[in-house]
């Protein structure tokens, strides 16, 4: 009898155990949970929108700026292309999806360039120009890739078209202000960063760097206040021994006689 009632007693327990699980499961609403409201203009939360900070009216450039972005760029929440979108006026800020770029099937890009003469692209090469030696005379398309920078790296060499822009260079001699974003090398910037920093040289206008750039420290920051973590660079994480990753036998190599590692870890 007593073995029979303990198999009744577990059985009991069983059965509350399975009840009690139904019971959480009929609790769990059908429609799935409400999303944050998000801004109609910047699509960000409205908690962590940035639009107040845009200019009050749209620049009016001579420049125009032509923006190849990687489709999963797009699905970023913390990419800065739109900064730019907004902030210029209507007709000065194109962005182009893709991962290859050929001006014959890219009518679109081909109409916006016109002649590649008057066209640059900011990418760091061997055959790159500093961005001062840039001639002002003339208005200038402004050509950038954006995406991280070995999508930035394959869409380049995917698309020979692009080679023949005159290929630009920026050295800011200071860390980028994308302090929530992992950068390859202390020299990276942000693609509102690069942007800002170009028209404002061709423009002969330094305003325009703070214009731009505004919405990118509000947006930092509030990301900073929601918990996120400040970025330091991949470079950075590798000289200071804080990098937890394996890093190659060529980095290695370089660490050890004290030699530059830019090239390495882009």
């Amino acid at each position: 009898m007593a073995a029979l009632s303990d198999e009744c007693c577990s059985s009991s327990l069983e059965h509350e155990e399975l009840n009690a699980v139904i019971e959480e499961l009929s609790n769990i609403p059908v429609d799935p949970p409400s999303k944050r409201e998000l801004c109609n203009n910047c699509s960000r939360p409205v908690s962590v929108c940035w639009c107040a900070y845009l200019p009050v009216t749209p620049l009016n450039i001579k420049s125009k700026l032509i923006i190849l972005q990687h489709p999963s760029e797009e699905k970023r929440c913390l990419r800065t292309a739109k900064i730019l979108e907004l902030s210029l006026a209507s007709g000065r800020c194109k962005v182009i999806k893709g991962k290859k770029f050929s001006l014959n099937k890219n009518v679109e890009l081909r109409d916006l360039v016109g002649t590649s003469q008057k066209t640059l692209l900011l990418f760091p090469s061997t055959d790159s120009v500093e961005l001062t030696n840039v001639d002002l005379s003339v208005p200038h398309n402004v050509v950038i890739i954006d995406g991280t920078w070995s999508q930035a790296r394959a869409m380049y060499n995917s698309s020979p078209d692009i080679h023949s822009f005159t290929k630009v260079e920026i050295n800011v001699g200071k860390p980028s202000n994308y302090v929530i974003r992992t950068q390859p090398t202390e020299e990276c910037l942000s693609t509102v960063e690069t942007a800002a920093i170009t028209l404002s040289y061709l423009e002969s206008n330094p305003n325009i760097y703070e214009i731009l750039t505004k919405p990118l420290e509000a947006l930092c920051s509030f990301q900073l206040k929601h918990g996120a973590v400040h970025h330091f660079s991949k470079e950075y994480l590798i000289l200071n021994g804080l990098y937890k990753k394996p890093i190659t036998r060529r980095i290695k190599k370089k660490l050890r006689k004290h030699q530059d590692i830019k090239n390495y870890i882009r």
